[in-house]
């Protein structure tokens, strides 16, 4: 039995938390970026939908991180025209602080990119691309 598979999910949330010390500084965690981050991908506005499919989250979290940085003044939250879902649109706010954000982030990747080295990331990103491929290959032909 191999434990890469534990081994991966271990690293997940230890990058997690390691990128979640960077924004140790700012008012929202990697949960909130993930969710500012494809707002800000998507010229700063997309439906409820749309960032639970993009995101791969269900529901319940993602709504709870939306009401969390609708708490906070960086997004708003708006019924669609059909009203079947909700759409959520960074705020002023949102786009003003988003530099300070990816700077956060940015600096902390680099800090540590920086010490595994150019060649091996190259290498692990095209790994975890070719899984990620093989997963939602496996989804697909399971369904």
């Amino acid at each position: 039995m191999s434990l890469i598979f534990h081994h991966i999910q271990q690293l997940s949330r230890n990058v997690n938390q390691f990128l979640n010390e960077g924004l140790r500084d700012e008012d929202i965690y990697m949960s909130h970026w993930a969710v500012l981050f494809q707002l800000h991908s998507h010229g700063g506005s997309m439906t409820q939908a749309d960032l639970k499919d993009r995101l791969n989250i269900e529901a319940p979290p993602l709504s709870r991180v939306i009401a969390k940085l609708e708490a906070l003044g960086y997004i708003a939250k708006n019924k669609s025209i059909d009203q079947r879902t909700n759409d959520i649109t960074l705020t002023k706010s949102g786009r003003e602080r988003y530099p300070v954000w990816q700077q956060a982030i940015q600096k902390a990747e680099a800090r540590l990119l920086e010490r595994y080295g150019g060649q091996r990331e190259a290498v692990l990103e095209e790994h975890v691309l070719t899984l990620s491929r093989l997963i939602e290959e496996e989804r697909g032909r399971s369904e």
